[in-house]
C-alpha cells in the first residue's frame, strides 16, 4: 500500500510539473497583452482632447468660443473625408440670415471644439454657404491636413474666408 501511495504521489508531482509552466506561459501571455493594451489605450488618451484642454484656452486660436452660446446653427452634412490615414471632416452648416462675421467664427470654433474633443482630426472644414468658409487645419491649411502631427493640435490655426451677404438678394 504504501508503494501504491509513492506511485499515486509521483504522478501527482507529475502532474503539478506539467501544469507548472503552462501557469507560467499563460501568465507571461497576459502580461503581454495588458501591456499591450495599455499602451495604446494611454497613447489614443493622449490625442483625445477634454473640454478643459489648454488648446481651448489659447486666445490666439479660439478668440470667440465665449461667444458661440446663443447663436442658432444647424449643421446639414457630416462627412468623414478618410484617405491615406488622414482623417478630415467636412461640415454643411445653416445659419440665420442676419449673421455677422463674428458669430461665425464662434460657431466654426464651437463646432471644431466639439469635433476634437471626440476625434482626432487632420483637418476641418467648414462651409457656411453664401457666408463662406472656415478651415481648422496645420498652419490653417486644408491641403496640409496630414504634414505634422497631431501633437494636442499645437500647430493648428484657423483660415476665415468669410464674406458679408446681403440678405436682400435673397429670393423671399
Amino acid at each position: 500500500m504504501s508503494e501504491m501511495r509513492g506511485v499515486a504521489l509521483n504522478k501527482e508531482e507529475k502532474r503539478l510539473l506539467v501544469s507548472h509552466p503552462l501557469f507560467f506561459c499563460f501568465l507571461i501571455v497576459f502580461v503581454f497583452f495588458a501591456l499591450i493594451y495599455l499602451f495604446f489605450v494611454t497613447s489614443a488618451n493622449e490625442i483625445k482632447l477634454s473640454k478643459t484642454s489648454p488648446i481651448f484656452n489659447n486666445i490666439k486660436i479660439f478668440s470667440h468660443l465665449h461667444k458661440a452660446k446663443d447663436i442658432s446653427y444647424t449643421i446639414r452634412i457630416r462627412e468623414s473625408l478618410d484617405r491615406d490615414n488622414i482623417h478630415r471632416v467636412y461640415f454643411k452648416i445653416e445659419v440665420p440670415t442676419d449673421i455677422n462675421q463674428e458669430q461665425l467664427s464662434a460657431v466654426a470654433q464651437k463646432i471644431v471644439k466639439e469635433t476634437i474633443i471626440h476625434e482626432r482630426c487632420h483637418g476641418i472644414r467648414i462651409d457656411f454657404g453664401p457666408f463662406g468658409n472656415v478651415d481648422f487645419a496645420p498652419y490653417g491649411d486644408w491641403s496640409r491636413a496630414g504634414e505634422v502631427d497631431i501633437d494636442r493640435y499645437k500647430n493648428y490655426r484657423f483660415k476665415y474666408v468669410l464674406s458679408t451677404f446681403d440678405t436682400s438678394k435673397l429670393d423671399m
